[in-house]
């Protein structure tokens, strides 16, 4: 299947190449490839999506078959095939020069939403009239058919709006694209009052984790800690009657040995939590 499809590949270069010299015409990069790749997934064998599609590898829907296995190197050059015709209609319908960034971002736009609703949407409409910051905020207001809810419909967009957008001279890291601010269609983009906490507090913000139970009771800690050396030193008698010669039961030594434990398992206790205590005082 693979060496079928990479056929089909020369020929289609083949077949553009000359147009090719006569106007300069972007292949997807790789900052491009990653970017669709980590919204697409790795699927290692065929699976169906919510809607019914067999999907296997990154996002290959033509030759997925119930029961297939891939590997990833298979599986990109499946994602290289499928981007034959995504990459022809960028270069053949968008009438103004893009530069790369810009590119690679229609192409996870055009990947996600299929060639026939890209050359009816509104985004292709704003590139051709000259306008691609509009055309950026058209495409915003697509939402990705196979992410969850909540923000993530529109996380794949914002991503590849940030990548549209950024600076053509300077690389587009893939960390910085996935953390891009969510744009969704309504949202108010109003600055924040100057009295207003700052966003990013929310983001970095942690629950704290309940603490482990503490005896807040300095006297109770106390009596603990003197029941353990009760406990403890009756233990220690017991044992020293034996070793004085005095007459013993296996019971007394039984006796003896549990409340040596006892005791200093209270001992323990008590001693870890008037060390809590002092901590806690410290921090505060």
């Amino acid at each position: 299947m693979l060496l079928r499809l990479a056929g089909e590949r020369a020929r289609f270069e083949m077949g553009h190449s000359v147009s090719a010299a006569t106007s300069q015409r972007l292949k997807v990069s790789r900052e491009g490839l990653l970017l669709i790749k980590s919204f697409e997934g790795f699927r290692p064998r065929t699976v169906r999506r919510r809607d019914g599609t067999p999907v296997i590898g990154y996002g290959h829907t033509k030759s997925a078959r119930p029961g297939a296995t891939i590997t990833e190197a298979e599986a990109e050059l499946l994602l290289q095939y499928d981007l034959l015709p995504i990459v022809e209609v960028i270069n053949s319908r968008v009438a103004i020069p893009l530069n790369q960034h810009q590119f690679d971002a229609l192409a996870s736009f055009i990947f996600s939403v299929g060639v026939q609703r890209f050359e009816g949407s509104d985004v292709l409409e704003q590139l051709n009239a000259g306008a691609p910051a509009r055309a950026a905020e058209a495409l915003s207001g697509w939402p990705d058919r196979v992410q969850p809810p909540v923000d993530a419909p529109y996380r794949r967009r914002s991503a590849e709006r940030a990548l549209f957008d950024a600076a053509p001279d300077r690389p587009a890291p893939l960390d910085l694209l996935l953390t891009a601010p969510v744009h969704c269609p309504g949202a108010r983009t109003e600055p924040p009052a100057e009295d207003a906490p700052p966003a990013t507090v929310q983001v970095l913000r942690h629950e704290k984790r309940s603490p482990a139970p503490v005896l807040n009771d300095t006297g109770a800690v106390v009596f603990i800690g003197g029941i353990g050396l009760l406990a403890f030193a009756a233990g220690i008698a017991a044992f020293r009657r034996v070793l004085a010669g005095h007459q013993a039961t296996d019971g007394t030594i039984l006796i003896g040995g549990v409340l040596a434990v006892i005791g200093l398992i209270f001992i323990g206790v008590a001693g870890w939590n008037l060390t809590r205590k002092r901590n806690d005082k410290g921090v505060a």
